[in-house]
Protein backbone atom coordinates (compact mmCIF):
# COMPACT_ATOMS: atom_id res chain seq x y z
CA UNK A 1 0.00 0.00 0.00
CA UNK A 2 2.99 2.22 1.08
CA UNK A 3 4.25 1.70 -2.43
CA UNK A 4 0.86 2.45 -4.00
CA UNK A 5 0.70 5.69 -2.83
CA UNK A 6 4.63 6.82 -3.60
CA UNK A 7 3.90 5.78 -7.10
CA UNK A 8 0.63 8.22 -7.25
CA UNK A 9 2.84 10.50 -5.22
CA UNK A 10 5.57 11.06 -7.75
CA UNK A 11 3.48 12.40 -10.94
CA UNK A 12 2.33 14.83 -8.68
CA UNK A 13 5.22 15.98 -7.42
CA UNK A 14 6.67 16.08 -11.08
CA UNK A 15 3.77 17.67 -11.64
CA UNK A 16 4.16 20.54 -9.60
CA UNK A 17 8.03 20.95 -10.31
CA UNK A 18 7.76 20.99 -14.37
CA UNK A 19 4.27 23.49 -14.59
CA UNK A 20 5.86 26.65 -13.74
CA UNK A 21 8.90 26.02 -15.32
CA UNK A 22 7.28 25.11 -18.72
CA UNK A 23 4.98 28.51 -18.34
CA UNK A 24 7.95 30.42 -17.35
CA UNK A 25 10.11 28.88 -20.74
CA UNK A 26 7.07 30.11 -23.16
CA UNK A 27 7.09 33.63 -21.52
CA UNK A 28 10.69 34.14 -21.63
CA UNK A 29 14.41 32.56 -22.22
CA UNK A 30 15.93 31.04 -19.86
CA UNK A 31 19.75 31.05 -19.15
CA UNK A 32 21.01 27.07 -19.51
CA UNK A 33 21.02 25.06 -16.03
CA UNK A 34 24.42 25.17 -14.02
CA UNK A 35 23.95 26.59 -11.03
CA UNK A 36 21.96 29.70 -11.52
CA UNK A 37 18.71 30.66 -12.62
CA UNK A 38 18.48 34.18 -14.46
CA UNK A 39 15.67 35.09 -16.91
CA UNK A 40 15.76 37.72 -19.48
CA UNK A 41 13.51 39.43 -21.69
CA UNK A 42 12.81 39.47 -24.94
CA UNK A 43 14.79 36.36 -26.34
CA UNK A 44 15.73 38.33 -29.06
CA UNK A 45 15.23 41.70 -31.04
CA UNK A 46 14.06 42.10 -34.41
CA UNK A 47 14.91 45.39 -35.45
CA UNK A 48 14.08 47.76 -38.84
CA UNK A 49 15.50 51.30 -39.05
CA UNK A 50 16.51 54.18 -41.43
CA UNK A 51 19.91 55.21 -42.35
CA UNK A 52 20.49 57.81 -39.10
CA UNK A 53 18.30 56.67 -36.86
CA UNK A 54 18.90 56.01 -33.10
CA UNK A 55 17.19 53.19 -31.52
CA UNK A 56 16.49 52.82 -28.00
CA UNK A 57 15.21 50.11 -26.06
CA UNK A 58 16.06 47.75 -22.90
CA UNK A 59 16.41 44.23 -21.88
CA UNK A 60 15.11 43.05 -18.65
CA UNK A 61 16.97 40.78 -16.96
CA UNK A 62 15.28 38.77 -13.57
CA UNK A 63 17.87 36.99 -10.84
CA UNK A 64 15.21 34.03 -9.67
CA UNK A 65 17.32 32.92 -6.90
CA UNK A 66 17.77 34.09 -3.10
CA UNK A 67 21.34 35.61 -4.00
CA UNK A 68 22.80 38.57 -5.85
CA UNK A 69 24.51 38.01 -9.10
CA UNK A 70 26.98 39.99 -10.66
CA UNK A 71 27.07 40.63 -14.45
CA UNK A 72 29.78 41.89 -17.36
CA UNK A 73 27.78 42.75 -20.36
CA UNK A 74 28.86 43.50 -23.48
CA UNK A 75 28.61 43.41 -27.34
CA UNK A 76 29.61 40.81 -29.94
CA UNK A 77 29.17 40.56 -33.74
CA UNK A 78 26.84 37.49 -34.72
CA UNK A 79 27.44 35.40 -37.66
CA UNK A 80 26.48 31.74 -38.64
CA UNK A 81 28.16 28.18 -39.00
CA UNK A 82 28.09 25.97 -41.84
CA UNK A 83 24.99 24.33 -40.23
CA UNK A 84 22.96 27.74 -40.10
CA UNK A 85 23.46 28.17 -36.80
CA UNK A 86 23.98 31.64 -34.62
CA UNK A 87 27.21 31.63 -33.28
CA UNK A 88 29.44 34.67 -31.81
CA UNK A 89 32.07 36.43 -33.58
CA UNK A 90 35.39 37.76 -32.04
CA UNK A 91 35.87 40.83 -34.00
CA UNK A 92 37.38 43.63 -32.04
CA UNK A 93 38.03 45.49 -35.44
CA UNK A 94 33.98 45.74 -36.54
CA UNK A 95 33.42 49.17 -36.44
CA UNK A 96 29.40 48.36 -35.72
CA UNK A 97 30.30 47.82 -32.26
CA UNK A 98 30.69 51.34 -31.71
CA UNK A 99 26.94 51.64 -33.07
CA UNK A 100 26.08 50.25 -29.11
CA UNK A 101 25.69 52.39 -26.12
CA UNK A 102 24.70 50.37 -23.04
CA UNK A 103 23.72 52.11 -20.24
CA UNK A 104 26.32 50.15 -17.97
CA UNK A 105 28.55 47.41 -18.93
CA UNK A 106 28.28 45.90 -15.30
CA UNK A 107 25.15 44.97 -13.45
CA UNK A 108 24.15 43.26 -10.04
CA UNK A 109 21.02 41.57 -10.43
CA UNK A 110 19.31 41.80 -7.37
CA UNK A 111 17.25 38.63 -5.76
CA UNK A 112 14.28 37.93 -7.24
CA UNK A 113 13.90 40.99 -8.82
CA UNK A 114 14.05 42.65 -12.18
CA UNK A 115 16.92 44.63 -13.39
CA UNK A 116 16.57 46.87 -16.78
CA UNK A 117 19.42 47.60 -18.78
CA UNK A 118 18.63 50.45 -21.39
CA UNK A 119 20.64 50.99 -24.54
CA UNK A 120 20.75 52.65 -27.98
CA UNK A 121 21.99 51.68 -31.17
CA UNK A 122 23.44 54.80 -33.14
CA UNK A 123 22.71 54.09 -37.01
CA UNK A 124 25.33 55.84 -39.24
CA UNK A 125 23.57 57.71 -42.68
CA UNK A 126 25.92 55.26 -44.93
CA UNK A 127 24.42 52.12 -43.01
CA UNK A 128 22.97 49.65 -45.14
CA UNK A 129 21.03 46.58 -45.03
CA UNK A 130 21.70 43.45 -42.71
CA UNK A 131 23.78 44.01 -38.84
CA UNK A 132 23.65 40.79 -36.20
CA UNK A 133 25.47 40.98 -32.61
CA UNK A 134 24.29 39.61 -29.55
CA UNK A 135 24.49 41.57 -26.36
CA UNK A 136 26.18 38.99 -24.07
CA UNK A 137 26.05 38.16 -20.01
CA UNK A 138 29.10 36.66 -17.94
CA UNK A 139 30.21 36.93 -14.70
CA UNK A 140 31.78 39.45 -13.28
CA UNK A 141 33.88 38.09 -10.67
CA UNK A 142 35.77 41.09 -9.98
CA UNK A 143 32.54 42.29 -8.20
CA UNK A 144 32.70 41.74 -4.03
CA UNK A 145 29.13 40.10 -4.38
CA UNK A 146 30.97 37.41 -6.70
CA UNK A 147 31.63 35.34 -3.85
CA UNK A 148 28.31 35.14 -2.09
CA UNK A 149 27.04 34.56 -5.31
CA UNK A 150 25.75 32.16 -7.22
CA UNK A 151 28.26 30.25 -10.11
CA UNK A 152 27.61 31.29 -13.66
CA UNK A 153 29.43 29.53 -15.98
CA UNK A 154 30.38 30.47 -19.80
CA UNK A 155 27.93 33.09 -21.21
CA UNK A 156 24.76 33.59 -22.08
CA UNK A 157 23.47 36.33 -24.69
CA UNK A 158 20.17 38.09 -26.84
CA UNK A 159 20.41 38.08 -29.97
CA UNK A 160 19.79 41.76 -32.23
CA UNK A 161 18.69 41.40 -35.73
CA UNK A 162 18.68 44.93 -37.44
CA UNK A 163 17.19 46.04 -41.23
CA UNK A 164 18.57 48.86 -42.17
CA UNK A 165 16.11 50.15 -45.18
CA UNK A 166 18.29 51.34 -48.20
CA UNK A 167 18.31 50.90 -51.61
CA UNK A 168 19.70 47.65 -52.98
CA UNK A 169 18.23 45.75 -49.96
CA UNK A 170 17.70 42.53 -51.45
CA UNK A 171 15.59 39.48 -49.17
CA UNK A 172 16.36 36.37 -51.55
CA UNK A 173 16.70 32.45 -50.80
CA UNK A 174 17.00 29.25 -52.03
CA UNK A 175 16.02 25.52 -50.74
CA UNK A 176 19.42 23.79 -50.67
CA UNK A 177 18.30 20.25 -49.38
CA UNK A 178 14.91 18.69 -49.15
CA UNK A 179 14.95 15.02 -47.98
CA UNK A 180 13.72 12.61 -45.80
CA UNK A 181 16.54 10.63 -43.49
CA UNK A 182 16.01 7.21 -45.62
CA UNK A 183 14.38 6.65 -49.00
CA UNK A 184 12.36 3.70 -47.60
CA UNK A 185 11.27 3.21 -44.16
CA UNK A 186 10.05 0.77 -42.38
CA UNK A 187 7.59 2.40 -39.94
CA UNK A 188 6.71 6.13 -39.28
CA UNK A 189 8.50 8.58 -38.29
CA UNK A 190 9.14 9.66 -41.45
CA UNK A 191 11.89 12.26 -40.73
CA UNK A 192 12.43 15.41 -42.80
CA UNK A 193 14.66 17.62 -43.59
CA UNK A 194 15.15 21.24 -44.57
CA UNK A 195 18.06 23.49 -45.26
CA UNK A 196 17.28 27.30 -46.81
CA UNK A 197 20.15 29.41 -48.16
CA UNK A 198 19.88 33.30 -46.94
CA UNK A 199 21.15 34.77 -50.72
CA UNK A 200 20.16 38.13 -49.94
CA UNK A 201 21.97 41.06 -47.63
CA UNK A 202 18.81 40.97 -45.33
CA UNK A 203 17.65 38.36 -42.47
CA UNK A 204 15.00 36.52 -43.60
CA UNK A 205 11.90 34.24 -42.19
CA UNK A 206 11.32 31.51 -44.08
CA UNK A 207 8.35 29.17 -42.61
CA UNK A 208 5.57 27.08 -44.58
CA UNK A 209 4.20 23.27 -44.75
CA UNK A 210 5.31 20.12 -46.29
CA UNK A 211 1.82 18.62 -47.80
CA UNK A 212 1.73 14.92 -48.16
CA UNK A 213 -0.13 12.14 -50.42
CA UNK A 214 -0.36 9.17 -51.49
CA UNK A 215 -1.14 10.05 -54.84
CA UNK A 216 -4.68 9.01 -54.20
CA UNK A 217 -5.94 10.84 -51.00
CA UNK A 218 -5.00 14.56 -51.18
CA UNK A 219 -3.03 15.80 -48.36
CA UNK A 220 -2.89 12.80 -45.99
CA UNK A 221 -1.04 15.10 -43.58
CA UNK A 222 0.65 18.91 -43.21
CA UNK A 223 3.75 19.55 -41.32
CA UNK A 224 4.82 22.46 -40.23
CA UNK A 225 8.15 24.14 -41.11
CA UNK A 226 9.83 26.52 -38.95
CA UNK A 227 6.61 27.57 -36.74
CA UNK A 228 9.36 29.27 -34.83
CA UNK A 229 9.74 31.55 -37.38
CA UNK A 230 13.67 31.35 -36.93
CA UNK A 231 15.58 33.54 -38.82
CA UNK A 232 18.31 33.35 -41.32
CA UNK A 233 21.15 35.96 -41.98
CA UNK A 234 22.60 36.92 -44.88
CA UNK A 235 25.54 34.39 -46.34
CA UNK A 236 24.36 31.24 -44.25
CA UNK A 237 22.01 28.64 -44.15
CA UNK A 238 20.18 27.07 -41.49
CA UNK A 239 18.57 23.39 -41.31
CA UNK A 240 14.69 22.96 -40.12
CA UNK A 241 13.46 19.55 -39.15
CA UNK A 242 9.90 17.91 -38.80
CA UNK A 243 7.98 14.20 -39.02
CA UNK A 244 5.47 12.71 -39.91
CA UNK A 245 4.41 10.28 -37.47
CA UNK A 246 0.54 10.13 -38.01
CA UNK A 247 -0.28 6.33 -38.18
CA UNK A 248 -1.37 2.52 -37.28
CA UNK A 249 2.39 1.41 -36.74
CA UNK A 250 5.13 4.30 -35.16
CA UNK A 251 8.08 3.46 -34.23
CA UNK A 252 8.93 5.23 -30.78
CA UNK A 253 11.55 5.38 -28.31
CA UNK A 254 11.48 3.18 -25.09
CA UNK A 255 10.81 4.65 -22.30
CA UNK A 256 11.95 4.64 -18.67
CA UNK A 257 11.29 6.75 -15.92
CA UNK A 258 10.80 9.38 -18.37
CA UNK A 259 13.99 9.28 -19.88
CA UNK A 260 14.90 6.91 -23.70
CA UNK A 261 16.03 3.37 -23.05
CA UNK A 262 19.77 3.26 -24.71
CA UNK A 263 21.81 -0.33 -26.00
CA UNK A 264 25.33 -0.13 -24.33
CA UNK A 265 26.44 1.54 -27.67
CA UNK A 266 24.64 4.33 -26.73
CA UNK A 267 21.57 4.17 -29.43
CA UNK A 268 18.65 4.75 -28.52
CA UNK A 269 16.11 1.64 -28.01
CA UNK A 270 12.62 1.46 -30.10
CA UNK A 271 9.61 -0.43 -30.07
CA UNK A 272 7.05 -0.56 -32.66
CA UNK A 273 3.92 1.55 -31.22
CA UNK A 274 0.27 0.42 -32.31
CA UNK A 275 -2.52 3.46 -32.63
CA UNK A 276 -5.48 0.99 -32.61
CA UNK A 277 -7.34 4.46 -32.96
CA UNK A 278 -5.82 4.69 -36.41
CA UNK A 279 -6.27 1.33 -37.76
CA UNK A 280 -7.41 3.10 -41.51
CA UNK A 281 -4.26 5.13 -40.96
CA UNK A 282 -2.14 2.13 -42.01
CA UNK A 283 0.89 3.34 -44.19
CA UNK A 284 2.59 1.32 -46.94
CA UNK A 285 3.65 2.65 -50.44
CA UNK A 286 5.00 5.28 -52.16
CA UNK A 287 4.42 8.84 -51.08
CA UNK A 288 4.97 12.54 -52.20
CA UNK A 289 6.07 15.18 -50.14
CA UNK A 290 5.30 18.39 -51.55
CA UNK A 291 7.09 21.38 -49.66
CA UNK A 292 6.15 24.87 -49.82
CA UNK A 293 8.24 27.65 -48.20
CA UNK A 294 6.78 31.61 -47.86
CA UNK A 295 9.30 34.55 -46.57
CA UNK A 296 8.59 38.52 -46.64
CA UNK A 297 11.12 40.01 -49.55
CA UNK A 298 9.67 43.59 -47.83
CA UNK A 299 6.76 44.05 -50.39
CA UNK A 300 4.99 40.46 -51.13
CA UNK A 301 5.78 36.77 -49.78
CA UNK A 302 8.14 35.09 -52.08
CA UNK A 303 7.27 31.28 -52.50
CA UNK A 304 10.03 28.29 -52.49
CA UNK A 305 8.79 25.04 -53.49
CA UNK A 306 10.40 22.03 -53.55
CA UNK A 307 8.92 17.62 -54.19
CA UNK A 308 10.30 14.45 -53.06
CA UNK A 309 8.91 11.30 -53.22
CA UNK A 310 9.91 8.18 -50.59
CA UNK A 311 8.88 4.98 -49.52
CA UNK A 312 7.10 3.40 -46.49
CA UNK A 313 7.27 -0.43 -46.31
CA UNK A 314 6.78 -2.30 -43.66
CA UNK A 315 8.09 -5.56 -44.75
CA UNK A 316 8.15 -7.47 -41.70
CA UNK A 317 4.41 -6.94 -41.48
CA UNK A 318 3.87 -7.63 -45.05
CA UNK A 319 5.99 -10.94 -44.82
CA UNK A 320 3.86 -12.17 -41.40
CA UNK A 321 0.44 -11.35 -43.99
CA UNK A 322 2.32 -13.31 -47.00
CA UNK A 323 3.15 -16.12 -44.70
CA UNK A 324 -0.33 -16.14 -42.86
CA UNK A 325 -1.96 -16.32 -46.77
CA UNK A 326 0.49 -18.87 -47.60
CA UNK A 327 -0.57 -20.84 -44.77
CA UNK A 328 -4.30 -20.35 -45.76
CA UNK A 329 -4.25 -21.34 -48.77
CA UNK A 330 -1.76 -24.35 -48.42
CA UNK A 331 -4.31 -25.12 -45.27
CA UNK A 332 -7.37 -24.83 -47.56
CA UNK A 333 -6.02 -26.94 -50.07
CA UNK A 334 -5.15 -29.77 -47.86
CA UNK A 335 -8.76 -30.02 -46.49
CA UNK A 336 -9.97 -29.74 -50.26
CA UNK A 337 -7.57 -32.53 -51.21
CA UNK A 338 -8.53 -34.67 -48.27
CA UNK A 339 -12.40 -34.29 -48.56
CA UNK A 340 -12.08 -35.75 -52.10
CA UNK A 341 -9.51 -38.29 -51.48
CA UNK A 342 -12.31 -39.02 -48.40
CA UNK A 343 -15.31 -38.96 -50.95
CA UNK A 344 -13.07 -40.77 -53.52
CA UNK A 345 -12.55 -43.87 -50.69
CA UNK A 346 -16.27 -44.03 -50.33
CA UNK A 347 -17.53 -44.16 -53.67
CA UNK A 348 -14.33 -46.95 -54.22
CA UNK A 349 -16.02 -48.45 -50.81
CA UNK A 350 -19.80 -48.21 -52.39
CA UNK A 351 -18.55 -49.69 -55.57
CA UNK A 352 -17.00 -52.65 -53.94
CA UNK A 353 -19.78 -53.69 -51.97
CA UNK A 354 -22.34 -53.80 -54.87
CA UNK A 355 -20.21 -56.09 -57.14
Amino acid sequence: MKFAKKRLLLPLILLAVIAPLVLAFKAFAQFPSTGYDVTVSPIFFDLTANPGDTISTKIRVRNNTNSPIPLNLGVQKLSGDINGNLILKQDKTDTTLAWFNLSSSKIVAKPLEWTDVPFTISIPKDAGYGYYWTITFTQDNTNPSAKQAVSLTGASGVPILLNVKKAGAKAEAKILQFSTANYVSEYLPVDFTVKVENTGNIHIQPHGSIFISDGLSKDLAILDVNPGQGNIIPDSARIFTTSWDDGFLVRQPVMIDGQPKVDKQGKTVEEIQINWNKLTSFRIGKYTANLLLVFDNGTRDVPLQSTITFWVFPWKVALGIIIAVVVIVLGFRFTIKSCIKRELNKRIKASDIKA
